[in-house]
C-alpha cells in the first residue's frame, strides 16, 4: 500500500515542480515586458523626433514622401504620449497637403492642430495655428473666414507684447484683407501700423508695411500712387531684407513700370528680378515673373515674344497641374498603406487580447487544480478524480482551440474582402478626381486658346489701313475676351458650390473699359447679388452685357468728359431681368436704338432667343435696355 501511494503522488511532485517554474518564467516575462515599454517610449519619441526633421528636408523637392514621413510621426508622438511632438507632427503634415494641393484635407489637418494646441493651452501655439487656418481658408475660396482667423491670431499675440512676433501677426493680418480684396482696410490698418513703427524707429518694419501697402496699390491698378510706397521700401529692403522681400519688391517696381507705360525701367527691374530668382527659386516665383515679361512684351508690342512667352506660361501651368495631380495619387497610395498597416495592427492586438485571456483561464483552472492536489495528494481516488477532471479540461481546451481558431479564419476572410472594397472605393475616387481634373482642364486650354486667337487679332489688326475692317476686329476681339472670361470663370469656380456672378460681371466691365482707354472717364455699377449661371446661360448673357457695354463706351458719351453704367441682374418671378443703363446722350429722336441693322444689334436679338428672353427699350434719360429670360423653363435653343 506504501509502495503504491509513492507511484501515485510521483505525478503530482513533478506537477507541483512545472507550476513553480511556469511562476517565475511569468514573473520574469512581466519585468521584461515593463522594460521593453520604457524602451518603447524612448524609441517612439526618437523615431518621431527623426521623422519630423526629415519630412521637412523633403518638403520642397518630395512632398509626398514628406506626407508619408509626417503620418509616421504621428503615430509614434502618440504611442509616447507627448502633446506638443504630436502637434509638431500634424503641422508638418499640413504643410505638406498644403505643398500638394490637397487644401481640404490640409483645413482638416489644421484644425485637428488647433484643437491638440488648446488642449495643451500654449498661446503662441494657438496663434501659430489660427494662422494656418486663415490660410487654409482662403486656399479654400472662404476669404471672410480667413480674415476673421487672422484677426483672431493677431488678439491671441497681442497680450504677449512680443514686439517681433505681434508685427508678423500684423502683417499676416494685412496680406490676408489684401487677398480678400478689403483694399480700404488694408490702407487704413497698414498707415496705423506704419505711424507705430515710425514712432519705434523700426525702419524695416515700416518698409515691409510699405511693400504691402504698394501691392495693394496696384491691384487697384493705382501705379502713380504704388511707386511711393514702393520707392520707401526699396530704400530698407534692398540692403536688410530677405531675398524673397527683394525678389517680391523687384517684380512689384516692375509691374508699377509696365501699368505706367515706362519699359525701360520695367526691363531694368525684371533683369534684377531674374537676379534674385537664382537664389529664390520657386515655381511661384517662376511663374510671377514669366507673367510680368509677357506683360511687358504685350505693352512694347512685341507680339512674337508675348506669344512664345504665353506659351511657356501655359506649359508651366500644365506641370504644376499634372504633378499635382501625382502628388494627389501618391497621398492616396500612401494612404491605403497606412490604412492597411492599422488594421494589420489592430488584427495582431484582438490577437494577442485572445491569448491573454486564453492564458488567464489556464492559470485560474492549474491553480485550481493545485489546490485539489494539495488536499487530496495523498489519495488515490483524488488522484484519480483529479486526473480524469484534467483529461476534461483538456478536451474542452481543445474545443475552445478549434473554436478560437475557426474565429480567426472567417474574420481574417473579411477583412480580406474589406481590403478588396476599400481598393475598388479608393480607385473610384480617384476615378472622379481625374474627371473634373479633366474639365477643368479643358475650360482653361479653351481659355487660353481664345486669348492667343486675340492676341493673333491683334496682330492683325495692326497691319490693316481700313478703319472700317480695324472697328470690326476690335469689336471681334472683344466678344473674344468675353467668351475667354467665361471659360475662365468656369475654371476657377470648379469644385465650388457657388460662383459669384458679381465678380464675373466686374472683371467683364473691367476689361471693356481698359480695351477701349476708358476707365478713368466712366465709372461703372454693377449689382449681380446671384449665384453664377451655368456655362449654357453664362455665355450668352455675358455677350449681351459685351454688346451693350461696348455700345454705350463707343457712342453714349460722345461729347461727354464723364459717364456712368448700372448692371442690374435680379431675379424676377420665374425668371430673371437684365437691367442695363447709361447716362448718355440716350436714343435717337426716330426712336430706333443701337442701330436696328447693325450687327451687334443683330447679335444682341439671337442671343436674347437663345436665353429665351425679351428685350425691351425704356424711355427716359439715357438709354436703359431691359431683358427678362428664364433659362430654366425650357432647354435652350442652340445658336444658328
Amino acid at each position: 500500500m506504501t509502495l503504491r501511494l509513492s507511484i501515485a503522488t510521483l505525478p503530482v511532485a513533478l506537477l507541483l515542480l512545472s507550476l513553480v517554474t511556469v511562476q517565475q518564467a511569468h514573473s520574469t516575462a512581466m519585468e521584461d515586458s515593463v522594460q521593453a515599454a520604457v524602451n518603447g517610449v524612448v524609441s517612439s519619441h526618437q523615431r518621431a523626433q527623426a521623422l519630423i526633421s526629415s519630412a521637412y528636408r523633403l518638403m520642397d523637392t518630395d512632398p509626398a514622401e514628406a506626407h508619408g514621413h509626417a503620418h509616421n510621426a504621428i503615430t509614434f508622438a502618440e504611442q509616447a504620449g507627448n502633446g506638443v511632438l504630436e502637434h509638431n507632427a500634424l503641422r508638418c503634415a499640413a504643410q505638406a497637403e498644403e505643398r500638394m494641393g490637397l487644401f481640404a484635407e490640409f483645413m482638416k489637418t489644421t484644425l485637428r492642430t488647433l484643437e491638440l494646441a488648446q488642449e495643451l493651452g500654449d498661446q503662441q501655439l494657438i496663434a501659430q495655428d489660427l494662422q494656418d487656418l486663415s490660410t487654409a481658408y482662403r486656399l479654400n475660396a472662404m476669404s471672410d473666414k480667413a480674415v476673421e482667423e487672422a484677426r483672431n491670431a493677431l488678439a491671441m499675440v497681442l497680450p504677449t507684447q512680443e514686439l517681433r512676433v505681434v508685427e508678423k501677426a500684423q502683417r499676416f493680418l494685412i496680406f490676408t484683407l489684401m487677398q480678400a480684396a478689403r483694399y480700404d482696410e488694408v490702407l487704413s490698418t497698414a498707415e496705423r501700423c506704419i505711424q507705430k513703427a515710425r514712432e519705434q524707429s523700426n525702419i524695416l518694419e515700416e518698409a515691409r508695411l510699405s511693400q504691402l501697402i504698394g501691392e495693394t496699390l496696384l491691384a487697384q491698378d493705382r501705379f502713380a500712387d504704388a511707386f511711393t510706397y514702393l520707392t520707401k521700401a526699396q530704400r530698407s529692403l534692398e540692403g536688410s531684407g530677405t531675398k524673397e522681400e527683394r525678389f517680391a519688391l523687384a517684380t512689384d517696381m516692375a509691374e508699377a513700370y509696365i501699368g505706367s507705360g515706362r519699359t525701360k525701367e520695367a526691363e531694368r527691374s525684371l533683369m534684377q528680378a531674374g537676379e534674385l530668382l537664382m537664389q529664390a527659386d520657386t515655381w511661384n516665383h517662376r511663374y510671377r515673373l514669366t507673367d510680368l515679361q509677357y506683360q511687358l512684351a504685350v505693352t512694347q508690342g512685341n507680339w512674337q515674344e508675348a506669344l512664345t512667352l504665353l506659351k511657356r506660361i501655359k506649359d508651366q501651368t500644365d506641370s504644376v497641374n499634372m504633378a499635382r495631380l501625382d502628388m494627389q495619387v501618391a497621398r492616396l497610395q500612401v494612404t491605403y498603406q497606412l490604412d492597411r498597416k492599422e488594421k494589420d495592427n489592430a488584427q495582431l492586438r484582438d490577437e494577442n487580447a485572445r491569448h491573454a485571456d486564453v492564458i488567464a483561464g489556464q492559470e485560474v483552472n492549474t491553480r485550481f487544480l493545485l489546490i485539489l492536489l494539495a488536499i487530496f495528494g495523498v489519495l488515490v481516488t483524488a488522484l484519480f478524480l483529479t486526473s480524469r477532471h484534467s483529461l476534461r479540461m483538456v478536451r474542452r481546451m481543445n474545443l475552445k482551440n478549434a473554436v478560437i481558431r475557426k474565429q480567426h479564419d472567417e474574420i481574417h476572410t473579411k477583412n480580406l474582402e474589406l481590403q478588396r472594397q476599400n481598393l475598388r472605393l479608393a480607385e473610384t475616387l480617384l476615378s472622379e478626381e481625374e474627371k473634373e481634373m479633366m474639365i477643368k482642364e479643358i475650360h482653361h486650354r479653351v481659355k487660353n486658346n481664345l486669348q492667343v486667337v486675340d492676341s493673333l487679332l491683334h496682330i492683325q489688326g495692326m497691319g490693316v489701313n481700313d478703319p472700317d475692317m480695324g472697328r470690326l476686329l476690335k469689336e471681334a476681339q472683344g466678344r473674344i475676351r468675353s467668351m475667354a472670361l467665361v471659360h475662365e470663370h468656369i475654371y476657377r469656380s470648379a469644385g465650388q458650390a457657388t460662383g459669384s456672378l458679381q465678380q464675373h460681371l466686374e472683371q467683364l466691365a473691367r476689361n471693356i473699359l481698359v480695351a477701349h482707354g476708358s476707365h478713368d472717364r466712366i465709372s461703372v455699377s454693377v449689382d449681380a447679388p446671384l449665384a453664377t449661371f451655368d456655362a449654357d446661360t453664362l455665355m450668352p448673357l455675358t455677350l449681351v452685357v459685351n454688346e451693350l457695354f461696348t455700345n454705350s463706351v463707343k457712342y453714349a458719351f460722345a461729347g461727354k468728359e464723364t459717364g456712368r453704367v448700372n448692371i442690374v441682374v435680379r431675379a424676377a418671378g420665374a425668371g430673371y431681368e437684365l437691367l442695363f443703363s447709361d447716362d448718355g446722350i440716350g436714343i435717337g429722336m426716330d426712336g430706333q436704338p443701337l442701330r436696328e441693322r447693325s450687327f451687334g444689334m443683330e447679335l444682341i436679338q439671337m442671343l436674347a432667343g437663345q436665353l429665351n428672353g425679351e428685350l425691351r427699350f425704356l424711355k427716359g434719360a439715357g438709354t436703359t435696355v431691359s431683358l427678362t429670360f428664364v433659362p430654366d423653363r425650357v432647354p435652350l435653343r442652340a445658336a444658328s
